[in-house]
């Protein structure tokens, strides 16, 4: 099981968790569990998704999703969702280690050099 609670920083990523954003577990069964934060007024809403799944090739999905609810002037909420997929098939060659590995270039690639240049270009629409 992930650690209750989960704090999350949402400052560019560092050695040191700063301004961090404590998520605690709200519900779990056999192949999810959600945590949120606690003490936001509806229908602001920070929330984590962890969920597990074997598909029809005996590839094993892993999601991690982030949600953030946040009310316009007109107080209609919006909702924006972050998500890592991890589709793994049913191979020793793919190891956990390889896996951290891909896992670890994704995120150097959204942070590049704590600017997060790469987010801004996606977000611009560039490829």
């Amino acid at each position: 099981m992930l650690a209750n609670p989960i704090p999350l920083s949402k400052d560019t990523a560092t050695d040191v968790d700063t301004n961090l954003s404590n998520y605690v577990l709200k519900f779990a069964d056999a192949d999810h569990s959600e945590y949120s934060v606690a003490g936001l007024t509806p229908p602001n809403d920070k929330s984590i998704f962890v969920g597990h799944t074997i598909g029809k090739g005996g590839e094993a999905r892993h999601v991690f999703r982030l949600n953030r609810t946040e009310v316009d002037a007109l107080l209609v909420p919006a909702t924006l969702s972050v998500y890592i997929n991890i589709v793994r098939p049913p191979s020793a060659a793919l190891t956990n280690a390889i896996v951290k590995e891909e896992v670890n270039k994704l995120v150097d690639f959204c942070i590049e050099g704590g600017t997060n240049a790469n987010i801004d270009a996606i977000l611009n629409g560039e490829f």
